[in-house]
């Protein structure tokens, strides 16, 4: 039996792997206190200097889920320190004390913001945030070849579920609270992952050999529309929405007007994922539905 380090362990994902580990698990968070798991270590702030060997006795993997996400108010600096830095210094501690594999979830942004992407397409960060996922997974690709220590990279698409915040909670909202929605002609397809089947897949990786020095593009199956994706959320929470035609070239003068750009790319342009290692690697087929994930929505339902 496998012990696992999980770092940012109060997180969306972190706390839902940690519940699914259960004592298999130590959580690695900077406020212990704060932590509602028994198994628990503190640490400072995650950066170059981190010192991480109080956490890693024992620990068989470790799977980094902390840094900061992408949003305003941080610079590229603090980006390359926490989100690369960082997690190489984590990852050097962890090798130098024997931990057998590495988990890093990365972001499906280190290949672009729009587009369908394989595992094969180039890579393509368009923003600090992903330019600073991108310098550490080549750290630890870099770290690998210097180690015994496995590394896996998984990049996750949008993460939604309940409790789930940033855009899948916007779009919550809006299906929660307006009778009618104008993506009734959108036609574009956007790849997600709930937390749940995001969480079966780092265990899957932690665990299964074939997973050792792969990248994964990682989704639960395929792409949908944003139409598609808004029913389902009401379709969720048992509301009724009415989705109403709104030409998508007059949605995006809107949006450039108020200076929202990514947010109708997120709304109305493509990120698909088209992945076939998760298959024929591992042999993983996400084990929800999105219908099951959003009815667990009513749940939590503000």
């Amino acid at each position: 039996m496998y012990k696992y380090l999980v770092t940012g362990a109060n997180g969306f994902v972190g706390s839902a792997l940690m519940e699914r580990l259960s004592d298999q698990a130590v959580a690695a968070v900077r406020t212990a206190s704060n932590s509602k798991f028994i198994n628990t270590k503190h640490i400072d702030d995650i950066n170059s200097n981190t010192d991480w060997s109080n956490c890693l006795e024992g620990i068989d993997v470790v799977v980094h889920l902390a840094g900061i996400a992408s949003k305003s108010g941080y610079s590229s600096d603090e980006y390359n320190e926490i989100n690369n830095l960082g997690t190489v210094k984590l990852a050097k501690d962890a090798a130098e004390n024997g931990v057998k594999r590495f988990i890093f979830v990365s972001t499906i942004a280190v290949m672009g913001l729009t587009g369908t992407f394989t595992e094969e397409s180039e890579v393509n960060p368009q923003n600090d945030y992903a330019k600073s996922k991108l310098a550490a997974e080549q750290g630890l690709q870099q770290l690998a070849s210097e180690t015994n220590m496995e590394i896996v990279i998984l990049r996750p698409t949008l993460v939604y579920g309940a409790g789930a915040k940033g855009n899948f909670v916007v779009l919550q909202k809006l299906t929660e609270r307006l009778p009618v929605l104008p993506f009734a002609m959108t036609k574009n397809k956007r790849s997600f992952i709930s937390r749940e089947n995001l969480v079966d897949l780092i265990i899957t990786c932690a665990t299964k050999d074939e997973a050792a020095g792969q990248t994964f593009l990682a989704s639960e199956g395929p792409a949908l529309s944003t139409k598609e994706f808004t029913n389902a959320i009401a379709k969720g929470l048992n509301s009724r929405v009415t989705q109403l035609p709104f030409p998508g070239s007059i949605a995006k003068i809107l949006f450039k007007l108020i200076n929202r750009p990514t947010m109708y790319s997120q709304l109305f342009e493509d990120l698909e994922v088209k992945s076939t290692k998760l298959k024929d690697i591992l042999n993983w087929t996400a084990p929800k539905s999105i219908a099951q994930n959003m009815a667990e929505l009513k749940e939590t339902k503000q």
